[in-house]
């Protein structure tokens, strides 16, 4: 039954790969108006369709105030879409049994506090871990670079928030114990298993964010204060989140990432849906949410949003469809969730008139 989902899936992608390219001037112009009404100063989006790419536009300016265009090639932050990256290489290594998604992390992780010793991956993965998230009103960090072991130290020790697998609670922190197991486990450094087995292979761009390193086409980040947008100063340092919050890329790169997880090219088949299952609790009750992905029961879409500092981001997937939506803002508070279902729909009017 399950071979034979998969190649009825398999056919329907190659089919929607042979239809004609959709109308950019009308994706354009719903871009184009998106970045008037939400404020944000610079904006890159890109979609692709069975493989093949159908838009990639660059809107407003990567830095107001130097009068630097956006540019399809520049990098934006991710943000929290940085956490289906993680989730894809945490279970692309427990395929290949380098780690295991239901063990304790304390196997790879040494010298963990005893509350949190028990954790799995999986759980950590699903935010059912009853980690903590940001603490409310605060600054917790982003001041210099940490290593992910330093990273740990900023709230390893603290209190859980819930019982393990009792409630879904929603943790970027959680996706720092995630990368330190991937590192355990591996004997490698995160950003470094990234580059290889993710970005070398269907996105160059796509990184974490290290400020030491200059990249010429690296966005300023903005953020929407009373309705105006404002350079956000200092620039925050995202070490300390990197696999939950830090990474950059081009919105080109982002959604070659997640085509080629539709498509079963960077992982397979089984590994993708088993990623893209929504996950139970201890009660039995389901979550909207897989590992490190969005997801819904009925729904055909998977996808993450992020906000941050100098980013709205949203990356949104269409399994039935094979549309793949990457939306990149340069502005806090630019909401761009609010525009991928818009495109998500031009898509589907175009294809369905063909």
């Amino acid at each position: 039954m399950l071979a034979t989902l998969v190649l009825l899936f398999a056919i329907q992608v190659v089919a929607i790969g042979q239809q004609p390219i959709p109308p950019v001037a009308e994706l354009r112009e719903e871009c184009a108006a998106f970045l008037v009404t939400s404020g944000a100063v610079g904006m890159t989006v890109a979609a692709m369709v069975g493989g093949e790419v159908v838009f990639d536009e660059a809107f407003g300016e990567r830095d107001r105030e130097a009068k630097l265009p956006t540019e399809r090639t520049t990098l934006m932050r991710l943000a929290s879409v940085s956490k289906p990256v993680t989730a894809t290489l945490a279970a692309m290594l427990a395929h290949e049994g380098k780690l295991s998604l239901d063990a304790a992390v304390s196997q790879h992780v040494k010298d963990l506090p005893l509350a949190v010793q028990s954790l799995t991956m999986r759980r950590l993965l699903s935010h059912t871990a009853g980690m903590r998230h940001y603490r409310p009103g605060t600054e917790e960090t982003g001041d210099r670079s940490y290593t992910t072991k330093e990273a740990l130290a900023l709230f390893v020790g603290d209190p859980l928030i819930a019982e393990p697998g009792s409630k879904y609670s929603y943790s970027t922190h959680a996706f720092t114990l995630v990368a330190a197991g991937i590192e355990g486990a591996t004997l490698r450094t995160f950003r470094d298993l990234l580059r290889e087995r993710i970005s070398t292979v269907c996105a160059p761009t796509l990184d974490c964010e290290v400020l030491s390193e200059a990249k010429p086409l690296r966005s300023a980040v903005y953020e929407l204060r009373k309705g105006k947008a404002v350079r956000a100063t200092p620039r925050e340092d995202l070490s300390w989140k990197h696999a939950g919050g830090g990474m950059e890329c081009t919105a080109l790169d982002l959604v070659r990432f997640a085509d080629a997880v539709l498509r079963a090219s960077l992982l397979s088949a089984e590994v993708r849906d088993a990623m893209w299952t929504q996950q139970t609790l201890t009660s039995g009750d389901a979550v909207d949410y897989g590992l490190g992905w969005g997801v819904a029961k009925g729904r055909p879409v998977v996808s993450h949003s992020g906000s941050q500092q100098g980013s709205s981001a949203m990356l949104s997937v269409n399994r039935e469809s094979g549309f793949v939506v990457a939306i990149l803002c340069n502005t806090t508070g630019a909401k761009a969730p609010e525009l991928a279902p818009r495109l998500q729909r031009i898509l589907g009017d175009a294809m369905r008139k063909k």
